[in-house]
């Protein structure tokens, strides 16, 4: 069981670090409309890390939430968001000035529908992406 130790410790450590870019930022916690989350603001720049269970965890409405939070923190305007449902970054607006554009590459957006929970973690799901 000890070799298991520093491992299991290792992992919980990393459920709540900061990204590349935000290392070094104290979070602020937030509860929107029962989500939480961990925001960290750099410059023009916010990382928010959703850190309660949800079931299914669809992108779209979290997101809407993380947005609200960081905007009640900030009072920026988070002009996109990307991620996924546990870990999103976004561009703010901050005192009139343009946000900074977000980063390039394909955007995938998956919801979760049709979702069967067993007892325990088991279960099925089907799930549809598309492009956006």
């Amino acid at each position: 069981m000890k070799p298991l130790f520093p491992f299991a410790f290792a992992l919980l450590l990393g459920c709540n670090t900061a990204g590349p870019g935000f290392r070094g930022v104290e979070p602020v916690a937030a509860e929107i409309e029962g989500s939480r989350f961990l925001i960290r603001v750099r410059d023009d720049m916010a990382e928010v890390m959703r850190i309660n269970p949800e079931f299914p965890a669809r992108f779209g409405p979290i997101a809407a939430r993380a947005q609200k939070a960081v905007y009640l923190e900030t009072g920026c305007i988070p002009a996109w968001v990307s991620g996924d449902p546990a870990m999103m970054v976004m561009g703010l607006s901050c005192d009139g000035r343009a946000a900074p554009k977000q980063p390039g590459g394909s955007v995938l957006w998956c919801e979760i529908y049709d979702a069967f929970v067993t007892e325990g973690l088991g279960g099925t799901a089907a799930v549809e992406c598309r492009e956006g």
